[in-house]
């Protein structure tokens, strides 16, 4: 969530117009019924509605995720955890990704109906670019120091489970000749 808010938040001018399109929209793309309000709990659209100036982009995408997951299974609408997309066994949400990198024609167009110019027939490009940056910030995010990093103290808590994971030790924890100055020199001349 926080690298999607943090990388851009969306102008309303866009964001309402496709926050509306799957509201409305999503609906006909479902193989089965689901009951208006439940659907409209599981996608989280109202609070959304609601901004007047710029929208994060996390609840956006959460919201697509959701779209398709009902769309892959439409009895996540109700369940165990908090949203459809979280409902799903892992590999009906491989099959959420696939809708999301192949560019669902359904989904493209739907939304590229309602995006405003000059978005109009962009949103095939945006959901392929959307479904791999998810899948490239959740390795990065499972990979990086951030989960151990202490902001305060610009030091890490913990080694990192990446570096576990990976067997990465730092040049500086584990070659006797990165620590302190290389090969004895106590200055740097130039």
């Amino acid at each position: 969530m926080d690298a999607l808010d943090r990388y851009l938040p969306a102008p309303d001018l866009p964001a309402v117009p496709l926050v509306r399109a799957l509201r409305d929209g999503v609906p006909g793309l479902l193989r089965e019924p689901v009951p208006d309000a439940a659907l409209r709990a599981g996608l989280g659209v109202d609070a959304l509605l609601e901004s007047d100036a710029t929208i994060p982009l996390s609840p956006l995408v959460a919201l697509l995720l959701n779209a398709e997951a009902l769309r892959v299974d439409p009895r996540t609408v109700a369940g165990p955890f908090l949203a459809p997309f979280s409902r799903l066994a892992f590999g009906r949400k491989a099959d959420v990704f696939e809708l999301l990198e192949g560019a669902d024609p359904d989904l493209v167009e739907l939304l590229d109906a309602r995006l405003p110019e000059p978005l109009k027939r962009t949103a095939s490009g945006l959901l392929r670019f959307l479904g791999g940056a998810l899948l490239e910030l959740a390795a990065l995010g499972g990979y990086s120091e951030w989960a151990v990093f202490d902001p305060a103290s610009r030091r890490l808590r913990d080694r990192p489970v990446g570096w576990r994971i990976s067997g990465y030790t730092p040049a500086a924890e584990g070659r006797p000749e990165f620590r302190g100055y290389y090969q004895g020199r106590t200055e740097v001349t130039g």
